[in-house]
């Protein structure tokens, strides 16, 4: 881990260096700061120089927008506080390279040559350095050779004090266990779910108190969400459709374009298992003959079938071995054929017959997608149009009257579906629409458009009683199926729990071995969480939605460390904690070294860098 770390560590600067070429920092060179003489402060015997710090926050601001998806100005990036982590950066970096200075760590010139070299910044064509390009490159990045080499130099040496400090930590065989054994433990249940099938006597009817009592006891179940009043127009291909001319000539040329889609020669499911010589092919499909199987071929080759597996191919795709092949009329392993990877048996899992549509079978088809096709065109061709009416103050209600689009209002709520909200493109316009925007034309997925307006919002209501009563009744009815058979099941639990089989008495039981991520249906949604609570023996009851599990706690299993997937994981465990001890550990080394080493800096400096990037 450290090893990896360290190479990473290696590269950064040099590519740091690299990504700013051309970005334009020519001018920052050549201006204010002087090509990087100037300073902003001083950490130890270290200088920060402003062309440093200068291209660190902007490379720190660019990178913040790509992963942000938006630009962000400096002012922004100040409320963020993004210049100071970036000094702060720069500050414990200095730090370091004083530390390893104050030690002696450094690294001699011909290691310096061998990183640039890595670094392909300026490669010969004998691999080694064009010191034309080499000094071009630099000079347009606003850097000297003697100062580019020095920082190299500097980064190797903080690079070999990191792997000093972190090298050869691994966490504690405790910590992984104890986690390992958390995430990968088994347990072994024996399991019944209990529904209204199961109990004594049907469920009567409820009372109009019990009802009023659901409704009462639960109102968030009954509350309307808040909704947006919109009103909007829309206009959809497929509102369209009928009055879009299709010409047949147009219609042939797109099935034609698309004849390969209609026309399919025949095709067969094969696997290829290819070997060095064709004795050795030969007396592979011998062992078949007598008895054997290609899987064990495969598996001899220590290959699985997915390895060897083509897929459906046709006889052209299989080129010189395809007429043997498609000459074949059964399933069966045919060969050895020659190949351009050598010989080979070929196994035939299935025969897909050739199938043509004609033309007149799939015109109804070709028809509605070209129609479709042009529909979204027309609809494409009134949008500046419709955007201008709306820019020059016409209402929704209007645009509707001058257009062929179509208007409405709806009460709109997250995960509505009806209407336009079937549309993501609505559904985010409408979630962000406020009683301040104006209307515009946006594009609906399927080449549609719309406009809403915000009219108002009503907030979250209680529906009446009378309005939801078929919900209430249904939870009533879960509720005290629940209830009634949790009574039946807590008196059959100390049967179990004496060693009474599930089966008999009268429950259909199954057996279950379960990890905490795994997923068993049709048991209630804290079935895992309740399992993995119990003691061996253990019998509980786990209430669902009108269900009941019945559950018994068999066996408590440890991971198998011998399992494959167990395995994965332990490993996966053991280089996380490495990675987090390590960081850890140098975090606070370089905290430490800081925390003895003189800063000082010039916010003057600072400050007409800022004002630069403003």
């Amino acid at each position: 881990m450290a090893k990896s770390v360290g190479k990473k560590a290696q590269r950064t600067f040099v590519w740091v260096i690299i990504g700013l070429t051309g970005i334009g920092l020519l001018s920052f060179g050549t201006g204010n700061f002087g090509g990087g003489g100037q300073s902003i402060g001083q950490v130890g015997e270290k200088r920060i120089s402003a062309q440093t710090y200068f291209r660190a926050l902007q490379n720190d601001l660019r990178a913040f927008s790509q992963q942000t998806g938006r630009s962000l100005s400096f002012p922004e990036a100040q409320a963020l506080g993004l210049q100071q982590e970036t000094l702060s950066r720069l500050v414990t970096e200095r730090a370091l390279d004083n530390e390893a200075s104050v030690l002696g760590i450094s690294v001699g010139d011909a290691q310096v040559r061998e990183e640039i070299v890595r670094s392909g910044i300026a490669t010969g064509l004998d691999g080694g350095i064009d010191r034309v390009a080499y000094t071009d490159v630099l000079r347009r990045a606003g850097l000297t050779e003697r100062a580019y080499e020095t920082q190299i130099r500097e980064d190797l040496s903080r690079t070999i004090l990191q792997l000093a400090v972190i090298g050869g930590v691994t966490p504690p065989e405790t910590l992984t266990d104890t986690v390992l054994g958390f995430t990968a433990e088994a347990r072994t249940v024996e399991w019944a779910l209990m529904d209204e099938n199961d109990l004594i006597t049907p469920l009567p009817a409820p009372t109009d108190a019990e009802l009023t009592a659901e409704y009462t006891a639960n109102p968030e179940d009954y509350t309307a969400p808040e909704t947006k009043e919109i009103a909007y127009v829309w206009l959809t291909p497929d509102m369209i459709l009928d009055s879009v001319q299709v010409d047949e000539n147009a219609l042939r040329a797109l099935y034609d374009d698309r004849r390969s889609e209609f026309v399919q020669p025949e095709r067969r499911l094969v696997e290829r298992l290819v070997f060095g010589s064709a004795a050795q092919a030969e007396e592979a499909l011998a062992r078949i003959e007598a008895g054997g199987s290609f899987e064990e071929e495969v598996e001899a080759r220590g290959l699985d079938l997915s390895d060897v597996d083509l897929g459906d191919v046709t006889e052209d795709d299989l080129s010189a071995a395809g007429a043997a092949i498609f000459a074949e009329e059964d399933l069966t392993v045919v060969g050895p054929l020659n190949t351009s990877l050598g010989p080979a048996l070929f196994r035939i899992n299935g025969i897909l017959p050739a199938t043509e549509t004609s033309f007149e079978e799939a015109r109804d088809a070709l028809q509605d997608e070209l129609a479709l096709d042009r529909a979204a065109r027309i609809i494409a061709d009134q949008f500046d149009f419709l955007e201008n009416e709306l820019a020059g103050g016409a209402t929704i209600e209007e645009l509707a009257e001058a257009s062929d689009m179509e208007a409405g209002t709806l009460g709109w709520f997250p995960g509505m579906s009806e209407g336009p909200a079937a549309y993501a493109a609505f559904q985010e316009a409408a979630a962000a629409v406020t009683a301040d925007d104006f209307p515009e034309i946006e594009v609906l997925e399927d080449g549609g458009i719309f406009a809403l307006r915000l009219d108002g919002i009503t907030e979250p209501t209680l529906r009446p009683l009378e309005d939801v009563e078929d919900e209430v009744r249904t939870a009533w009815a879960q509720s005290a199926t629940v209830t009634r058979l949790a009574r039946l099941a807590e008196t059959l639990s100390p049967q179990i729990a004496a060693g009474t089989d599930m089966a008999g008495l009268g429950l259909t039981a199954s057996i279950e071995d379960v990890s905490r991520g795994s997923f068993v249906p049709g048991a209630p949604g804290t079935f895992i969480d309740a399992v993995f609570g119990m003691e061996p023996g253990d019998v509980r009851v786990i209430e669902g939605t009108g269900t009941v599990a019945l559950v018994r706690l068999i066996e408590v299993s440890p991971p198998d460390r011998a399992d494959p997937d167990v395995a994965r994981l332990a490993n996966a465990l053991a280089a996380q904690y490495s990675q987090s001890y390590a960081q850890d550990l140098y975090a606070t080394f370089a905290q430490g070294i800081l925390d003895q080493t003189s800063v000082s800096l010039d916010q003057g400096q600072i400050n007409g860098i800022h004002a630069q990037i403003q």
